[in-house]
C-alpha cells in the first residue's frame, strides 16, 4: 500500500469512516487484443472495488470527458463513444479511499494519469469527485474516468481507442475524428496523452491502401482574442499533426493541412463540453469530403 493511500486510510479511520486501512486492490494489465465484456461483467482490467455491486451498463454515442476545461488547461476528450458501468458502493467506500484506491491500483498497472480530484477538495466538500487516466501499452489505447457521486452509485466509463477501425471509418464516413490528440491551452504542442493516437493515425495513413487525407483544424467560438486567432490557432494545430505524420514516416503525399477556425461547428458552443468537442482535429479523405 502506498504512503499516500496509507496517511489517508489512517486519517479516515481515525474519523471514524472506515473500520481499517486496507491495500488497495490489484488490477489486471488489459490484454494484448480487446476483451468481450458482457453487460454483467466488469472490465477485467477495472474490476469492481472491494464490496461495490455492478447495477447498469449503458453506451454513450458521444466522446468521453477525462478532464474538464480550466483556465489552465483545455478539455481532454477521447473516444467517439464509451461505455458507462455504474456500480453502488460499500458504505465504507468514502471519496478519499475512492481516490487513493483508484490512483494506487491504476499507477501499479501500468495506467497514467491524466487528473484527479484533489484529496484535500474530497476531504472538504462533498461533490462528485473523478480520476481520468489512459493506458498505452501491450497494442492497446484505453481512457477511463471514474467517477464517485455524493452519498451515490460510482461509475466506471471506458473509451478503447486502440479498438476503434480508423481506417474503416475513413473508407465509410470519408472523415474520423480522434478527439484524444489533445494540445496545450492555445498553442499547437501536444499533450503527452495525444502520442498514443498520433501513432494509431500514421499507422493507419502508412498502409498501403491508405487514402490522401485533409488535417483540419476547427477552433470553439472563444478565446481572448478575435476570429483572426482562433483561425491561425486551427491552422497551427492541422499543420502540427501533419509535420508529426511526416516525421513518422507518412508520405507527404498522402496528408495535407488546412484551419477552418470557429466556422465547423458540429455541435452547440454554448457549454464546455459542446466547446471541447467543435475545437477538434478532423481527418478528411481528400477530393471526397467537405
Amino acid at each position: 500500500m502506498g504512503t499516500a493511500a496509507v496517511l489517508i486510510a489512517l486519517a479516515t479511520v481515525a474519523r471514524g469512516q472506515v473500520p481499517a486501512p486496507k491495500p488497495a486492490p490489484a488490477f489486471p494489465a488489459p490484454a494484448s487484443t480487446p476483451e468481450a465484456v458482457a453487460d454483467t461483467q466488469d472490465f477485467p482490467f477495472l474490476p469492481a472495488l472491494p464490496g461495490a455491486r455492478l447495477i447498469s451498463t449503458e453506451l454513450v454515442s458521444k466522446p468521453l470527458e477525462l478532464r474538464p476545461a480550466t483556465a489552465d488547461d483545455e478539455a481532454v476528450l477521447a473516444g467517439t463513444s464509451y461505455v458507462q458501468k455504474t456500480y453502488e458502493p460499500p458504505a465504507t467506500l468514502t471519496p478519499l479511499v475512492f481516490i487513493a484506491t483508484l490512483r494506487e491500483s491504476l499507477f501499479a498497472a501500468g495506467w497514467k494519469l491524466i487528473g484527479s480530484t484533489k484529496l484535500e477538495e474530497a476531504a472538504a466538500q462533498p461533490e462528485t469527485i473523478n480520476v481520468a487516466a489512459y493506458y498505452s501499452a501491450n497494442g492497446r489505447i484505453i481512457y477511463a474516468r471514474m467517477t464517485q457521486e455524493p452519498d451515490g452509485p460510482y461509475h466506471v466509463n471506458v473509451a478503447d481507442v486502440g479498438a476503434e477501425d480508423w481506417v474503416a471509418a475513413l473508407a465509410k464516413d470519408c472523415r474520423l475524428r480522434p478527439y484524444s490528440i489533445q494540445f496545450d491551452l492555445d498553442r499547437a504542442t501536444f499533450e503527452p496523452e495525444a502520442l498514443p493516437s498520433l501513432e494509431k493515425l500514421a499507422k493507419a495513413l502508412k498502409a498501403r491502401n491508405a487514402p490522401a487525407v485533409e488535417i483540419q483544424g476547427h477552433s470553439d467560438n472563444i478565446g481572448q482574442a478575435g476570429d483572426a486567432a482562433r483561425q491561425l490557432l486551427s491552422e497551427a494545430r492541422a499543420k502540427a499533426v501533419t509535420a508529426w505524420l511526416i516525421e513518422h514516416g507518412v508520405p507527404k503525399s498522402r496528408v495535407t493541412a488546412k484551419g477552418y477556425g470557429k466556422t465547423k461547428p458540429i455541435t452547440d458552443n454554448d457549454s464546455d463540453l459542446g466547446r471541447a468537442i467543435n475545437r477538434r482535429v478532423e481527418i478528411v479523405r481528400a477530393g471526397t469530403c467537405g
